[in-house]
């Protein structure tokens, strides 16, 4: 992952994030907070693309009012939806408004989450998604994964512990690795410890739910 300042405010700092192993783009941030929150949906395994200010609605009774929303997020099944990450503090003075945003979303078909500092930092889980990145970056070779894959489904009929494919000869990073690159996924909570299970990433249904459950919405 790199990250780089352009200067598209001058009040802002504003960075992206590369995930070259997910993603064919880069995600553009404009806070610490937005950055965690794209690493955590990163994380997900149902999440397969997320973009920076997407679209622009007009609010108010005479849609004078601009709105940009801060994410649009894709999950595998094709379901999309909207994301306004915000500080906690500042929900009250903007609830009017994020309101009125849900609202107008929901006439264009999106679903609309409000997704703050309290989610995304909840029990280190920002932290944790950071560290999950790191992997995902790492280099493995293609005969690796296989066998990891091949072990899993054969062994263990696609679901074991990281601590038994361990036992298995299989590294820690290669799990990882595939953890981070959707090719395994683990529960909600993104535990990254030995006792973790790790499966085969292969359902696709109820995103939205399990995006919500991801960032402990539900």
């Amino acid at each position: 992952m790199t990250r780089k300042v352009v200067t598209r405010s001058p009040k802002r700092e504003v960075g992206v994030v590369n995930a070259a192993w997910l993603l064919d783009h880069e995600v553009e941030h404009e806070s610490h907070l937005e950055r965690r929150f794209i690493m955590v949906a990163l994380s997900c395994p149902l999440v397969v693309d997320i973009i920076h200010q997407p679209l622009v609605v007009w609010l108010g009774p005479d849609q004078t009012h601009r709105y940009t929303p801060d994410f649009l997020v894709t999950f595998a099944s094709g379901e999309q939806v909207v994301i306004e990450v915000k500080p906690d503090v500042f929900l009250k003075k903007h609830r009017a408004r994020l309101d009125a945003a849900r609202t107008s979303l929901a006439g264009f078909g999106y679903s609309f989450l409000i997704v703050t500092d309290k989610h995304i930092d909840a029990d280190g889980l920002g932290a944790r998604a950071m560290l999950l990145m790191r992997y995902g970056r790492l280099l493995i070779g293609e005969a690796e994964r296989i066998k990891c894959k091949q072990i899993l489904e054969e062994r263990f009929s696609g679901s074991a512990t990281v601590k038994d494919l361990i036992a298995q000869g299989i590294p820690e990073e290669v799990i990882w690795n595939l953890v981070a690159t959707h090719v395994l996924r683990i529960p909600a909570g993104l535990s990254i410890s030995d006792a973790e299970t790790v499966s085969l990433n292969l359902t696709k249904e109820e995103s939205h739910d399990f995006f919500c459950t991801w960032l402990g919405l539900a």
